[in-house]
Formats: structure tokens, sequence, C-alpha cells
């Protein structure tokens, strides 16, 4: 988006936007303008008053209130508080008033009931409850739901949407302060481990100041070492290397071949050659410049190289940015199975820049929402993680993520990887809840395994339908969970089925590296939402599942 001068709050009666409002204005050192309010003062009514009275109602307001936001609109430096239903008038949109340049528009989004106790409770303050429309009658939530349902497609036409249930309107406010005054020079997550830190910084354009973060982290790094794969370098190989030697720091690149097939034995012993005969030295840093396949092995190629050497993760993909770059995990394939060697190693330093998810191939980012997707299915288990409303926030905006329009995409990648970060500080090691993140991996790396034929995000999806289907014979999760699942990987043009030879999946189960005790851990959903571990599932369940969405290819 361009320099925001403006910001529209929409959203449901209820939803806070007045409040919200006045409190990011204030942070912001903008005017905040609440509509209600203000045409309230100049008409000498109120707003029930105004729909009660047969002289002017709702139509004669809605003017008044389209009147009030394109004179708000035509300032800068404003927090526009909007009525509940100023979106839902088709000319705002179409005479693109909330999409001009500048302008962000945030829809706030609450539950029903929710909306229904903040009315209750402002109407008593207020001590005109009995002349709320909104509240009167026997069944007010009823009405509620059905107008707020109504009113929905109009409310997530708004730059980004954001639940807030449960949210402290301060938090809401200081979300909002990072949409519209974004910066990568500090980082957006920090991840604090056992083994160490990692300073993530995330934003449009983060690569341009790779080279000055590079330097602020490793001051005596004397080169860097990008490793990254073919067609990544072609891209921003050297745009990488020129931020690099902007703040002195020689860089040598090495492109290894695209895919999953890099991740082995033979190809880490051509970049160990590569390193040292090329005279690597422990205060030089090593960068991993691309997907899940190069952060890995380049992760697992510096935690190796004598003995340890400087690391930063420069994720390009969907899947790594919100997952692989994060959290440690570095390793290489064998013929036994994926990444069966390979080390815990922190990256200090991971660079995210979300401009380049404007480059992957469809079907790579339609992978990467995988790993997004199973982030919200397991959130509600991961203490600290997220505060629970992942899915819903997927749901409404959909449309925005799957166009990469910002800021919503870099706030989705910036969730995911706190909930990630979340998850590491509390088990480093993948001894307890680190597990939880493995919600459709143990299938899934199976599919993917068995002949390679699909990106690891689609096999995940796959391998997460077929985990909930566990779930729901093994009685831990319901059949609507299930379909609520189905429906949100649909939202993101996920495979439903896999061809592949189930009998190889069901064989490469066997080797998988998260087995304990001689017994197979499976992630599976619960009822509430989120996930628990489970090693008493029968293999008959695991292949009545797989059969569901699996079929020999």
């Amino acid at each position: 988006m361009q320099d925001v001068q403006r910001v529209v709050l929409t959203g449901f009666s209820g939803s806070g936007k007045s409040t919200v409002a006045l409190l990011l204005a204030a942070k912001l050192g903008w005017r905040p303008v609440d509509m209600d309010q203000d045409i309230e003062i100049e008409t000498g009514l109120t707003i029930p008053e105004i729909f009660a009275d047969s002289s002017k109602g709702e139509k004669w307001f809605r003017a008044l209130e389209r009147q009030h936001l394109t004179a708000a609109l035509d300032r800068n430096r404003v927090v526009i508080a909007t009525g509940g239903g100023a979106v839902v008038d088709e000319a705002v949109w179409s005479d693109d008033l909330l999409r001009r340049p500048g302008t962000l528009t945030v829809s706030l989004d609450a539950q029903p009931d929710e909306m229904l106790k903040r009315m209750r409770r402002q109407a008593e303050m207020i001590g005109d409850g009995a002349e709320r429309p909104m509240l009167a009658g026997d069944d007010p939530l009823r009405r509620i739901e059905s107008l707020k349902a109504k009113r929905l497609e109009a409310y997530d036409r708004a730059n980004i949407t954001l639940p807030v249930d449960g949210v402290q309107a301060d938090d809401v406010a200081n979300e909002l302060v990072n949409l519209v005054r974004p910066t990568v020079l500090e980082p957006r997550v920090t991840l604090n481990a056992t083994s160490g830190s990692s300073a993530i910084h995330i934003g449009p354009g983060a690569i341009d100041f790779a080279g000055q973060l590079i330097k602020e982290h490793y001051p005596k790094a004397r080169r860097a070492w990008i490793i990254t794969d073919q067609s990544v370098d072609r891209l921003y190989g050297q745009d990488l290397e020129t931020t690099m030697l902007a703040f002195g720091i020689e860089a040598s690149r090495k492109a290894v071949a695209d895919g999953e097939g890099s991740k082995s034995l033979a190809t880490a012993s051509e970049l160990y050659d590569w390193l040292l005969e090329g005279g690597i030295e422990r205060t030089d840093v090593v960068v991993a410049l691309g997907g899940g396949v190069i952060g890995d092995l380049a992760g697992f190629i510096a935690a190796t190289t004598l003995r340890g050497v400087g690391f930063v993760q420069v994720p390009t993909s969907l899947q790594a940015m919100v997952d692989a770059s994060v959290g440690g995990k570095t390793g290489i394939n064998h013929t036994a199975g994926k990444n069966l060697i390979g080390a815990f190693y922190q990256p200090p330093l991971v660079v995210i820049d979300t401009r380049f998810l404007g480059t992957l191939p469809h079907r790579e980012l339609r992978s990467g929402f995988a790993e997004v997707v199973k982030h919200a299915l397991i959130q509600v288990s991961t203490p600290g993680g997220d505060r629970g409303d992942l899915t819903r926030f997927l749901e409404r905006n959909s449309h925005g993520l799957r166009n990469l329009a910002e800021p919503v995409t870099t706030y989705a990648v910036a969730r995911n990887v706190a909930l990630k970060a979340a998850v590491v500080e509390n088990d480093e090691r993948e001894t307890g809840i680190r597990a939880f993140l493995n919600l459709g991996h143990t299938l899934g790396h199976a599919i993917e395994a068995a002949g390679y034929k699909y990106l690891h995000g689609e096999a995940v999806a796959v391998g997460l339908r077929a985990a909930m289907r566990i779930g729901l014979t093994m009685g831990t999760t319901s059949e609507s969970a299930v379909a609520y699942a189905d429906a949100l990987l649909d939202r993101y043009g996920l495979p439903k089925r896999a061809e592949v030879d189930p009998e190889r999946v069901m064989s490469l189960i066997g080797s998988d590296k998260k087995r304990s005790s001689g017994k197979q851990r499976w992630v599976l959903p619960i009822f509430d939402g989120g996930v628990t571990i489970r090693d008493d599932v029968p293999l008959e369940v695991v292949r009545s599942a797989l059969d569901e969405v699996v079929s020999v290819g």
C-alpha cells in the first residue's frame, strides 16, 4: 500500500470502532472522527430518533452519513469510525471513496454474542437501551446474527478484517499502528529459545535492508556465503549480494538445482567443498536464500561447517516464511525418509520480504497456505502463540490473501511467525508441544516422499484432511470440525486427494522420525479446537482415513 494518510474503521455495532479510533488517533497523533457522534451533534437527534422520524428515516440518514464520510476522507491524518451500516451503501465502494490512495480500511469483527454484550453495556451507560431497535424484542441476538450475515460481504471489502473478540482495544490499536507505520528495521517477532534467539524482520522490501541487518548482527563477518537454488538466484541473488556489498560484506553465491532432490548428502558434500576450499571462517555467515528446501539444506550446512558458523534465513516462499525459516530445524533427506539427517540450529536473523511472494508460481503459493491453515487449526493449543482467532481471520481475508494484498499479507505472515515462535520457545527440541506443529505431517511427509510428485504443502494439505478423519474415528473431534477444516483448505485451493500408492505411503510411515518407544505418534484435532497427541491409533484406522484422501496414481 501507499503511505497511509487516513484509517477508516468499519464493522457491526459493538465491534469497538469508536474506542479503537480514539486510541489509534492518540498513538498516531492524528484526529479522530466518530461519524455517528458528529451526525448526532449536527442534527440534535440520536441515531435511533433519526430512524424513527417519519420525515427522515434510514434513507435520509444514509445520505447524510455519506456526506460526512466524503468530508472526512478529504482530510489527511484522520482515524474515522463509521456507523455499523455505512459501508453497506454500494456508492461508497462504486465511487471508490474507501479505495482512494492513502486510505486503509479496517473491518473490526466480533461474534454476535460479544457485540450484544457490548451494546447492552453501552446502552446501560447512556440510558438509551429502549430506543435502540437492535436491542428491542425478545431475540436481539438472532437479529444481530441475521443483519451481520447480510452485511458480511460489505465488511470484508476492507483492506483487512481483524477479529477482535477477547482482545483489548489498546492491543487492537497497537496492531493498527504496525499496519499504518510498518518498519522492517525493527524485529516484528523475536524468538527466545534455549539455544539462542532469532530476530525476525517482516515486511515488503525487507531484502533492501538485509545487508544492514546482517552487519548489525554479525559485525565481524568478512564474507557472506549465499546458498540458493537456480530459480531464486536468477530473481534475487544479485539483489541480495548488492545489499551486502553496500555494507562492506563480501558475498559469494552457490545455486543448487531446484527441488527436493537437492536436500541430499551429495549436494551437502558439494557445498562443503565450496565453503572449505573457498576459505570460510568461523566469523563468516551462511545465508539461505530460497524456500523450505534451501532453508533446511543451508541451515544444516551452517550448523555443521567448522562446527557452526553464522546463519541467516532469507525465505522466499510462503511455506518457508511462516514455518521452515523459523525455529531452527535443519536437515537433509535419506532414502529411508524425509529430514532424517539434521540438527537444531537457530538462525539469529530471519529477513522476510513479503514482496517475494508475488513472483512465486501459483502452485507454490497455494502450497504454502497449507502451513498457514495448519497453524490456524492448532493455535488454541499453543501457550502464548496466538489469540485463537486465526481460522476466522483466514476465512474473512481469503480473497486478499490469495491475491497477496497488503497489509493483510504481511499481517498474516507475522501472526503465523509469532505462533510458530511461541511454540518453539516452549519446546525447542520437540519433546512436548512442538509436536503439535506436525498436524497433518506424518501422512503428509509420507505422501510427499512416495515419489515426490507433490509439493510439501500439497502433501500436508492431504495429510491434514486425513488427520481430521483419524480424529473423527478416534472420537477426538466432530464431523462439523472435519467439514470446517475441509472448507478452509478448499478456500485456499488446496488438493482434496493425492494420487499415490497407499501401500508405499503406509510403508514410509514406519520410518517417520516422530515415533517414540516404537509407537507412532499422531497429532489429532480435538472438539474445542486445537490438537492432542495420541500413540494408540490402530493401523486400520490410518489406512481407512488414507483411503479417503488418496488413490493409486
